[in-house]
């Protein structure tokens, strides 16, 4: 009777060792399995009034807490002399409509000093933002077909699109600083030792070394590619024409955060916030600039 207790003793014993053993293994997966994280979205925090004329890029002044609107006014690429720059706050008030005129097809920009680039069309024009007036006017011969500017290190980057080239601008000078069969380049964001390019016809996100010019394809399936701005902790957004916002982490892990194609709602050259956390969308035929905020 007793050797029995004993035997019946030692398999309990051995039961819940090796019970709790295996709880022990399981909660050392669970731990050392990677911890998935929400994918973010957008909440709405504004829409602009509709009275912009088919606005196609917006840029933050952070300096004077003011944002442009770059408005190609209905043909982007026609040389028409109707497209035109508006101020807006941050509420989304618009503060005054044709604040730089005597544009054609406006679309990207950019901030050096006291001095607002924008590409239009086949030329860069520098304004003075203090004064309005136009400091320089950079003619690109041929067809260049400007469209986003970035600007890193002093030097003054613009994409152009259908001609398939990254020009730069440095110096007082413009000369041609990439090509290739990229695959219709739009958005560009300079940052230190590289250069990022979002593609319109091959839908994707490219970078390229500043020094060697090599490439590197970092993200497909980004529609009509169109803006490309950091969120400030290693990730992206990114715009595609036709109506799509994605969200692209370090890993270059693609989320699609909106989808408007089906209101046929665009949404152009975008910029982000990274003290406010606020995204801003031109809608270009849809007339308005709408904000919003990125929820992690």
């Amino acid at each position: 009777m007793k050797i029995l207790t004993a035997v019946a003793i030692s398999c309990l014993i051995f039961a819940c060792s090796s019970n709790a053993g295996k709880q022990e293994t399981e909660k050392d997966q669970l731990q050392a399995e990677p911890q998935t994280t929400k994918a973010p979205s957008l909440k709405q925090v504004w829409a602009s009034d509709t009275i912009l004329k088919t606005p196609e890029s917006v840029l933050y002044d952070q300096e004077r807490s003011m944002i442009y609107v770059a408005n190609v006014n209905m043909n982007p690429w026609e040389k028409d002399g109707n497209g035109f720059i508006s101020k807006m706050d941050l509420q989304g008030n618009i503060i005054e409509l044709e604040w730089l005129s005597g544009l054609s097809g406006p679309k990207g920009m950019g901030i050096m000093g006291n001095s607002l680039f924008v590409a239009d069309i086949d030329e860069v024009v520098a304004f003075d933002i203090e004064t309005g007036q136009v400091i320089n006017t950079y003619k690109v011969e041929g067809t260049p077909t400007l469209n986003d500017i970035t600007i890193g290190d002093g030097v003054v980057y613009i994409s152009g699109s259908d001609s398939n080239k990254v020009f730069a601008l440095k110096g007082g000078q413009v000369s041609v600083y990439l090509e290739g069969d990229f695959g219709r380049p739009n958005g560009l964001f300079a940052e230190p030792g590289r250069l990022l390019m979002l593609t319109s016809g091959s839908s994707q996100l490219k970078s390229f070394d500043l020094g060697t010019k090599e490439s590197v394809d970092l993200v497909d399936n980004l529609g009509h590619g169109d803006g490309i701005v950091p969120v400030g902790n290693g990730d992206y957004l990114a715009s595609s024409w036709r109506g799509e916002l994605f969200y692209i982490d370090s890993n270059w892990k693609r989320t699609q955060l909106l989808d408007t194609r089906k209101d046929k709602i665009n949404a152009a050259d975008i910029d982000f916030i990274i003290d406010k956390n606020l995204l801003l969308v031109p809608t270009f035929f849809d007339n308005r600039v709408v904000a919003y905020q990125l929820q992690q």
